[in-house]
């Protein structure tokens, strides 16, 4: 397995840009509120406002408020992000608990190789997770079925839930003989210490 590389610069100019969209939607959406509310609080109260101005332009006035302090914001904030990073909390040290921290994430197990490796080795936990809320929903509909007995209701929740679980233990014990074919799914950060050493 090939060591992962994370660019700082490449980490810096992300962090600058998602620095500058964070505050500008939250500028934008403060703006569109406010505007909106003062808008709306003009319809309401003087009668010349609301002659004066059609609904699209009272819809423009958040609307173009809104885009316009985003844009502002954004280039502002980028602008400002780059030439005083320390400002905006990006120093050399919170790049490095970054890159980090993004290495981490990048050489974890995906959630679905643990849920593989974990069904290939508790098979019948699995079958039991899945058949008894399984068995129970059965049951639960098969109470609404009033033209039937209690015991007519059983019989009937008997044979779906026998067949739903067979059905779960039949993939199941397919999906075993798929992973006995292919192997586990190896953990990459289990491996990251040793093509480290290589390189």
């Amino acid at each position: 397995m090939a060591a992962v590389e994370i660019d700082t610069e490449a980490l810096k100019k992300h962090k600058v840009l998602s620095l500058a969209l964070s505050e500008a939607n939250k500028w934008a959406f403060g703006t569109a509120f406010v505007v909106g509310a003062s808008t709306l609080l003009a319809t309401y109260r003087s009668k010349k406002f609301d002659k004066m101005t059609s609904i699209s332009a009272k819809v423009s006035f958040p609307v173009m408020a809104s885009l316009g302090i985003w844009s502002y914001k954004y280039e502002i904030v980028m602008h400002d992000a780059k030439r005083f990073p320390e400002k905006w909390g990006l120093t050399e040290q919170a790049l490095v608990q970054e890159k980090d921290q993004l290495l981490k994430t990048t050489l974890s197990m995906p959630y679905h190789h643990q849920l593989c490796n974990y069904i290939y080795d508790h098979p019948f936990q699995w079958i039991a997770a899945l058949g008894v809320p399984l068995a129970a929903t059965i049951l639960h509909q098969q109470q609404s079925n009033t033209h039937l007995t209690f015991s007519q209701k059983i019989m009937h929740s008997r044979v779906f839930a026998q067949g739903g679980v067979l059905f779960i233990l039949l993939s199941t014990m397919g999906f075993r003989e798929f992973m006995d074919r292919r192997g586990r799914f190896a953990d990459p950060s289990a491996e990251a210490p040793s093509s480290r050493s290589e390189n």
